[in-house]
């Protein structure tokens, strides 16, 4: 898990969605990922333990579209994740719009600078691909992020898991 040193929450100046809001909004696109995902049980109760000792707030922002795959996989994973763990110190928002600049040339950035909010062209974010999820503690830290999909022979949560153990 990579996370990206000088990144803070309060860099997130767009407009977000909250998790009900993306599942109303994009329902006829995610719906079956939503309810078939089932989360580790073991996993989904490390990150529960590890959050109530810790005493953290975690903020998470995940940065995709509506015409990525694997942002309409994972999203409503990571939704469906937050909502069993049920921890008020733990928010999710979501930042929709990234949209790709087709004629890039190499050593550019990959995303459409007009048509995607700034997060995706600011240099801070380092927005490499999409989904890209980004987890930020109490002070407002980055302390890791997920890019994609969950590392090979890992799960979402799994990953989640890993970052708050070794970010928190």
């Amino acid at each position: 898990m990579n996370k990206i040193a000088n990144l803070k929450w309060n860099d997130l100046v767009s407009p977000t969605m909250s998790s009900d809001e993306y599942l109303k909004t994009y329902s006829d696109k995610i719906e079956f990922n939503y309810k078939t995902y089932e989360p580790k049980p073991e996993v989904l109760a490390k990150i529960t333990e590890l959050l109530k000792n810790k005493e953290e707030k975690l903020n998470i922002v995940a940065l995709g579209a509506d015409w990525c795959p694997d942002c309409s996989l994972n999203i409503p994973r990571l939704i469906k994740i937050v909502k069993l763990l049920n921890n008020k110190n733990l928010d999710l928002k979501i930042l929709y719009g990234i949209m790709v600049k087709a004629l890039h040339k190499p050593g550019e950035t990959l995303w459409h600078k007009k048509r995607s909010p700034p997060e995706a062209v600011d240099p801070k974010f380092d927005l490499k691909a999409i989904p890209t999820i980004y987890f930020f503690n109490k002070i407002e830290d980055n302390i890791g992020i997920i890019v994609e999909k969950p590392k090979t022979s890992s799960t979402l949560e799994e990953d989640f898991l890993e970052i708050i153990e070794n970010g928190l």
